[in-house]
């Protein structure tokens, strides 16, 4: 029976590549949420600048109008706040995908010299039995004489 000499570091490279899909995954997800919040604080943003310009067609008093001014100045900062805290979570994603990539190739290999040595295995198995059988065969044919 065929046993791999690497098959623990097989098994660990296996668990680091689930452990990884797992970590680019939730880091996916984080991003996703980061850039869900940027597009709702633009939204916001939009939806404030049409009710000033409403206010402002209206009879308001200079105060209202500051107050919408000073809250879409403090969107203003929170977007950007957001868009970096977005862009963080981009590149913590493209890190988490590029060691990804690194484990799965890692496991690959590790793979393609299993399936090769148990190749190599086997063919000397068949190679053993079937000079078995020739022996055999001979030993038969000799007693026939």
């Amino acid at each position: 029976m065929y046993r791999f000499k690497l098959e623990a570091l097989l098994t660990h490279r296996r668990h680091q590549e689930e452990v990884g899909q797992k970590e680019l995954a939730q880091a996916q997800r984080k991003l996703s949420d980061e850039r869900e919040k940027l597009d709702q604080k633009k939204r916001e943003k939009q939806e404030s600048l049409k009710s000033l310009q409403a206010k402002k067609k209206e009879s308001t008093t200079v105060t209202d109008i500051l107050l919408y001014m000073n809250y879409i100045q403090q969107l203003s900062k929170e977007i950007e706040d957001q868009a970096m805290r977005a862009h963080k979570t981009a590149k913590i994603v493209d890190q988490k995908r590029h060691e990804l990539v690194s484990i799965m190739q890692k496991h690959k290999t590790l793979q393609k010299l299993k399936n090769k040595e148990q190749q190599a295995y086997q063919q000397k198995m068949m190679q053993n039995e079937r000079k078995f059988l020739d022996e055999i065969a001979s030993i038969r044919h000799a007693r026939k004489m």
